[in-house]
């Protein structure tokens, strides 16, 4: 008999494998043929579990019965969305580890990951039922806005507030008219979410790019036209105006098609795709333009190093995969491991020529990503993507169909619009003329949602009051997805059983502990304590999500005319069909008044913005921390220590527009994560070195900061990670 898990151990173990293996078969999408043994709604062999059996359990509870998406025909998963999801896996898209800099897709990738590990364990573990609720809260206490969420959960898995919420929005659009839980409830999710907003725009380093992105695709969309087509009272003719905007193809090729006088089957591109392609090929002239002045460059790579750097980006993939192996195991950056397989004549580079070799090589690989995106998504033959958002129209016009009698779509389409100008007013990063940075505050985007939420509300109140079956349909597919996280004693289990009542692994509990004493008991040995540290990791991290909810509740907005600018009349920016919400609370004694607002509104484009800013509440926000420490990135120098995505020098890099303008600079503490990261090392020993020392020590593992944490849990991951999977897969194997 081995070791046995106490309830505390049990949530760390299935915390740590759960945590881990999400992001891993996130991962494995970068390799072709990841679908062959995915599972439905793709290929799916009787009795063979699927390979990555969170997201197929994530996709086939909560994605598959979505109304809408279930009148999907199955050849849309098995030919549209199978062939577009193929063709991004066979594009061989770049790596950070190659770029030296943290990439848009590892960004997004681990915010996805960090996110969705939530209901994961969820389906796996259950909720806990929690009895006898309080329900005062205070809206200015964050532990009682905490307790209320998860009361609200309990209740939605366990009773019937679901149904109560959803009959008092079909009686009002006010939020005041509401149930104290229910505002608690509110608030707490405006706040995370205006924390999730934040960190991802402000704190991480391609948010002003991202924002960039979205700015640039937001200038192409032609809301004018969509809102004046959705206001069309025939719902089968707005429907076809919409489909022509968007998908309909303009090009010489699908005229002389439609004529009869060609058969090409590449007939251009539509709105969408022009809009996707133009975005991408602004990118892709910059960067050419950045490519060509290296090239120009007087202390220039010989022509023969920057033909091999080039030619590296256009290799298969295993050949790329073999070289930066051997680039991580012999502590040398990717250039030199890239020079040195091509066999050139010259790999010694100084310092200089190393810097300048790198940023070439990182050029390109983005090149190749945007030129690949652009073929995969515009230019295919045949073209999946306007057949599939063609064939989602069709499966949703039923849902569009009611929506169109029951709610103004013109005017929440104006209301998006309004919303997304504001947000990107908003979170841009600037400097004022005297050069001083302004930056926004979790409060700010706070205050933004604030500004914007009697918009969502007003769609809610139509929808639920004006089509009961429409809002039947999203009721029962809630109840469904909520009841997924259930715990339900057997009939051999006490209903006391902490497996039942405590937070954890739950309905997991028993094989996880099977799975754990299979282990020699040595390895048990060694992993109790790491199992203990975790523990201690995941109360600091849940007491400092509290502890920066509470500063969010308490922090003043922006003192900055331009941001308080945006919030001075909150009718300003709003369409004339919508009633505005009421302006956000403001502190008159810390608020900008509005004969300041036109001041220091003209950004000084010389000078760098610098971001000095403290996160807002999220245990997600420190797991997606954590997923970005562990990621490797090759070293800066032509031998050295592997650096990690909170490595200062990569977080400033990786801030870096693709014209090579840094868009802004972060502080000391923001470069690092410190701010977000949970109690340092999560009690270890070591937790209070330097990271220059934990730098200089052995770096075949990546990650800085945690180094020692990730070491640890490398320990649990390889005795059970494999097993782990295998485990949920067969659980979760229903055909």
């Amino acid at each position: 008999m081995g070791e046995v898990l106490s309830p505390a151990q049990s949530a760390a173990l299935f915390d740590i494998l759960t945590h881990h293996d999400t992001y891993a078969q996130i991962r494995e999408f970068r390799k072709p043929g990841t679908l062959a043994h995915y599972g439905p709604p793709f290929t799916a062999r009787p009795g063979q579990p699927s390979n990555a059996p969170f997201l197929q359990a994530l996709v086939s509870k909560f994605v598959l019965n979505l109304p809408g998406l279930n009148n999907l025909p199955e050849k849309w998963w098995k030919v549209q969305c199978h062939d577009i999801i193929e063709n991004l896996e066979a594009a061989n898209l770049s790596e950070s580890y190659d770029k030296g800099v943290i990439g848009s897709r590892k960004t997004l990738s681990t915010a996805i990951s960090a996110l969705i590990e939530y209901p994961v364990r969820g389906v796996y573990g259950g909720f806990p039922e929690i009895k006898n609720h309080d329900y005062n809260y205070d809206i200015r206490n964050a532990d009682d806005l905490n307790r209320a969420f998860r009361e609200f959960l309990s209740d939605a898995v366990y009773g019937n507030v679901l149904d109560e919420l959803v009959q008092k929005t079909a009686e009002t659009g006010n939020l005041e008219d509401h149930g104290p839980q229910a505002k608690a409830v509110h608030e707490f999710v405006l706040v995370n979410l205006a924390s999730l907003m934040h960190y991802t725009l402000i704190l991480s380093p391609k948010g002003q790019y991202l924002l960039k992105l979205v700015d640039n695709a937001n200038r192409l969309v032609p809301y004018m036209v969509l809102k004046q087509t959705l206001k069309i009272g025939n719902v089968a003719s707005m429907l076809n105006g919409i489909v022509k905007i968007g998908l309909a193809k303009m090009s010489v090729t699908s005229v002389t098609n439609w004529m009869g006088l060609t058969s090409n089957p590449n007939e251009g591109m539509n709105l969408m795709q022009t809009i996707i392609s133009t975005v991408l090929n602004w990118d892709i002239k910059d960067l050419e333009s950045r490519a060509s002045k290296i090239e120009r460059e007087r202390a220039k790579l010989g022509k023969e190093q920057l033909r091999s750097l080039k030619d590296y980006t256009n290799k298969p993939q295993h050949e790329q995969d073999r070289i930066r192996t051997q680039s991580q195991t012999q502590h040398m950056s990717i250039v030199t491991a890239i020079l040195q397989e091509s066999k050139c004549s010259s790999t010694e580079l100084t310092d200089f020529h190393h810097q300048q070799a790198l940023e070439y090589l990182s050029i390109h690989l983005s090149i190749r990503d945007r030129k690949q995106l652009i073929q995969c998504l515009c230019k295919g033959t045949p073209d999946h993507l306007t057949v599939s958002v063609r064939e989602v129209i069709e499966a949703y016009e039923p849902v569009i169909r009611r929506m169109h009698n029951a709610i103004d779509l013109s005017s929440t389409l104006s209301d998006f619009e309004y919303f997304l100008k504001d947000l990107i007013k908003l979170a841009k990063v600037q400097t004022d003329k005297s050069g001083k940075s302004i930056v926004p505050t979790v409060g700010d985007f706070v205050q933004l949602l604030r500004k914007h939420q009697r918009a969502a509300h007003a769609f809610l109140h139509q929808c639920c009051k004006n089509d009961k079956e429409l809002t039947g349909w999203y009721l029962e597919w809630s109840k469904q997805a909520v009841s997924q996280f259930k715990r339900d004693p057997g009939p051999d289990t006490n209903p006391d059983d902490p497996e039942i009542t405590s937070k954890g692994a739950g309905k997991l509990t028993r094989p996880l502990h099977e799975l754990f004493q299979s282990l020699p008991k040595e390895t048990q040995s060694h992993i109790i304590p790491i199992l203990d540290s975790h523990s201690i990791f995941l109360e600091k991290m849940h007491s400092q999500s509290v502890a920066r909810l509470a500063s969010v509740l308490r922090s003043p907005p922006s003192r900055d005319p331009a941001i308080a600018k945006i919030f001075a009349n909150s009718a300003a920016s709003r369409p004339p069909s919508r009633s505005a919400s009421p302006p956000p609370r403001i502190d008159p004694r810390s608020a900008s008044t509005p004969t300041l607002a036109g001041e220091g509104t003209d950004g000084n484009d010389d000078a760098i913005p610098e971001v000095s800013s403290s996160p807002g509440p999220g245990a997600f926000l420190a797991r997606w921390q954590t997923l970005l420490d562990a990621t490797p990135i090759t070293p800066l120098t032509q031998s050295g220590p592997l650096q990690a995505a909170s490595s200062p020098e990569v977080v400033q890099a990786s801030s870096a527009d693709v014209d090579g303008r840094r868009l802004v600079k972060f502080g000391s503490q923001e470069a690092r994560g410190e701010k977000i990261r949970a109690g340092g090392q999560a009690g270890h020993k070591d937790s209070n070195k330097d990271n220059t020392n934990l730098k200089s020590k052995d770096s075949a593992g990546p990650g800085l900061g945690v180094r020692e944490r990730q070491k640890d849990l490398k320990i649990v991951i390889d005795a059970m990670g494999s097993q782990f999977r295998q485990l949920l897969g067969e659980k979760g194997c229903y055909w």
